[in-house]
């Protein structure tokens, strides 16, 4: 019989899709998961049933934490792991690790907690930010303490949460982002048009103001040039940036697809990928660009920044600066043959440091050590 694991996401629905290597290792492993999260019953179930995923509704939101919801959705994560006979609970990111963390300690089993970015929890400095943090920051710590094992995807957020003292450094572990498997994301040829993509949320914190404003500028040296974006809509309604996104799709210069599925697809079709987000964990999106043999342009910013050596696989521009990413795209536009080198590069870095199975190896030792 199957061992039974819990797994707890903000995008829980879409596990599947980003992360299949990850659920078919832990099968081979004889590991069979259930998973939580906010989204509708029916939409998980859409998603994860075909692939033999159980998916159970928690009643809070993704992002809004409120205290008397999450108390209601650690009952019922509790009860699902006596009923089901879940053995660890393993969950994604920093919104939903202190629940999964005190749901294992109430029901008195092991908990992993992969913090695949800290989220806008650090971003924002101003005094709101800061008493946010203020705020919450000893919830997490008092949760983190249990965890079994902490893992990480970059160096920065782990020294962070030390500092912090956020969990147990002991119990402390790092891997290269979630890995991409470069077989299902083969190399394509470049196009010859200057197309940049950007395929993430369509969030401020996610650079895309900033995007949209340094293409606006590229257009003045090249008129050609084209940018094709993909993703939920997510904090821009009514803002000046959906507004500059409208006026360029509507003169033919940006193409917005909304959320899609066949990502392959999206990156056989774009020459350059454009990540200017503020912080990360690794972003997984980057790392598939690059075994497709895209070149990067994005952040020097936490998690951003380990997916690119600067000049070799991509290029680094400065954060919430729309001027050096101007300039990051202008290069690229300009010399043909360093874009191929570097896209090049890409498929070598994605291959080489990135493998999904590497990256599963460690992460499935875990799970088996902790069980």
């Amino acid at each position: 019989m199957d061992k039974q694991i819990g797994m707890l996401s903000a995008c829980a629905h879409r596990l599947y899709l980003y992360r299949p290597e990850l659920f078919d290792g832990l099968r081979e492993a004889g590991y069979r998961a259930t998973v939580f999260g906010p989204e509708a019953q029916a939409l998980g179930d859409e998603w994860l049933a075909p692939h033999g995923i159980s998916y159970v509704q928690l009643p809070l939101e993704r992002r809004r934490t409120d205290p008397f919801a999450e108390q209601k959705a650690k009952a019922l994560i509790v009860q699902t792991v006596r009923e089901r006979g879940i053995g660890l609970l393993y969950s994604y990111g920093i919104r939903f690790a202190p629940l999964a963390n005190n749901a294992a300690k109430s029901a008195g089993i092991p908990c992993m907690s992969v913090i695949n970015g800290a989220g806008s929890l650090f971003i924002s400095d101003d005094a709101a930010g800061k008493l946010k943090r203020t705020m919450i920051l000893p919830y997490i710590r008092a949760s983190l303490g249990y965890a079994s094992r902490v893992v990480f995807q970059n160096q920065d957020d782990r020294a962070m949460f030390a500092a912090l003292r956020l969990g147990n450094p002991a119990r402390y572990l790092n891997v290269n982002g979630s890995g991409v498997n470069s077989s299902r994301f083969p190399v394509y040829p470049l196009p010859k048009e200057r197309i940049f993509g950007y395929l993430s949320r369509l969030n401020p914190e996610k650079g895309i103001g900033e995007l949209l404003r340094a293409f606006e500028n590229v257009l003045k040296r090249y008129p050609d040039a084209k940018l094709r974006l993909a993703g939920e809509p997510d904090g821009i309604a009514g803002t000046e940036t959906e507004a500059l996104l409208r006026r360029l799709c509507d003169n033919g210069d940006a193409e917005y697809l909304g959320e899609i599925s066949d990502v392959q697809s999206f990156f056989r079709t774009i020459r350059y990928f454009v990540m200017p987000s503020y912080r990360e964990g690794t972003p997984r999106v980057t790392l598939e660009a690059m075994s497709c043999g895209r070149p990067v342009i994005t952040t020097d910013a936490t998690g951003c920044r380990e997916t690119v050596t600067d000049g070799y696989n991509g290029l680094l521009v400065k954060v919430k600066d729309d001027r050096s990413l101007c300039e990051a795209m202008l290069r690229f536009c300009a010399d043909d043959a360093l874009t191929e080198e570097m896209g090049r590069n890409a498929r070598k870095v994605a291959e080489t440091t990135f493998d999904v199975y590497a990256v599963n190896r460690v992460l499935i030792g875990e799970v088996k050590k902790l069980y």
